[in-house]
């Protein structure tokens, strides 16, 4: 009976690693805060792309979700496609941040472009310098292994996924008209993990790796980060594949643009361009840049930091002109 006792108990530490292992335990918990947050969860994302012998296949990122942010005589919405990656505990992601003080902005992606409505974006972008950029990162285990795997695999998934989701969106834009066009779509890559986080110390030295003790004197922990890395080429390839077929199938595209160009006009766009073809073609591809990394016991918090740098960015809406619907055709009125 003794062995019998010993065993059942074996059995179950196994199933529950392996449990564990699977990631479901995890996606299942994020899901849930999302749901208590307001956020409607629609499971799965599937989408197609290449895989490594350049063959398409369907892919999936764990979950996509959708909070409308305000529905006041206006529509803006939060779209987060959720990558989740369970590890055992002890083991750690370290990042090396972006090596200048001249920092990318640009997490979150929006549809703001094809609607006659601006927002002036400084708090998402103190939310964005709040959390800070790295360029690359490891993983480190607690029986002293390593790789170079770490996050990866979750970032590679959402990085496909975004100009996917990007694509739809923008056609959903340009097909329907909600609230006058004062209807913006906000798109954001998340990856949360068990794996602890940690950002390497600045100005720090080789031999101040050769010297360390403790991962505490040459890194800090933080409660997210976000990867910043340029597209290669194949998902560049990827992107503006994704970018070609959007233009071509809204011939209607490049007049709505030039239509909008006429009323964005006053001091603020004295300095700046109002956006045109070029400018949605690249989005497709930035759009693939950048992937909020969060540690699940602070995932919460982040997300609550998230929605009200947006919540504060659309109190400063301006709107330039309406969009009145004449049989199916793109007219503005200008306000």
């Amino acid at each position: 009976m003794f062995i019998l006792k010993q065993e059942t108990k074996l059995s179950n530490s196994k199933w529950k690693n392996g449990f564990l292992k699977t990631g479901l335990p995890l996606e299942y918990v994020t899901a849930n805060i999302l749901n208590k947050m307001g956020h409607s969860i629609f499971g799965e994302y599937p989408y197609i792309r290449p895989n490594e012998s350049g063959e398409l296949k369907e892919f999936s990122i764990d979950i996509r979700t959708h909070k409308c942010l305000d529905s006041k005589e206006r529509l803006f919405i939060l779209d987060m496609l959720v990558e989740c990656k369970y590890r055992q505990p002890g083991t750690t992601w370290i990042f090396s941040p972006y090596p200048t003080d001249s920092m990318p902005i640009g997490l979150v992606q929006s549809t703001e472009d094809l609607v006659p409505v601006r927002l002036q974006g400084h708090s998402l972008w103190n939310f964005e310098k709040s959390i800070g950029y790295c360029v690359s990162g490891v993983e480190l285990m607690n029986n002293g292994g390593g790789n170079t795997d770490g996050s990866k695999h979750g970032v590679f998934q959402l990085r496909y996924g975004m100009p996917v989701l990007l694509k739809h969106l923008y056609e959903l834009t340009v097909e329907h008209t909600w609230s006058n066009g004062r209807n913006i779509d906000f798109l954001c890559p998340i990856l949360v993990t068990t794996a602890e986080i940690r950002v390497i110390k600045p100005n720090i030295e080789l031999e101040n790796f050769l010297e360390a003790s403790e991962l505490d004197d040459i890194s800090e922990v933080k409660e997210a980060i976000i990867l910043n890395e340029r597209t290669g080429p194949q998902l560049q390839s990827f992107s503006d594949k994704l970018a070609e077929e959007f233009i071509n199938s809204k011939p209607e595209l490049e007049m709505r643009l030039k239509e909008l160009a006429k009323v964005l006009v006053g001091k603020e766009w004295e300095s700046r361009y109002a956006p045109d073809i070029d400018t949605i073609r690249r989005s497709f591809g930035q759009s693939a840049e950048r992937v909020l990394v969060i540690n699940y016991k602070f995932f919460e918090k982040v997300i609550l930091k998230l929605e009200k740098a947006l919540m504060e960015d659309i109190d400063t809406e301006k709107v330039y002109a309406k969009i009145e619907d004449k049989q199916n055709m793109f007219s503005l009125l200008k306000v």
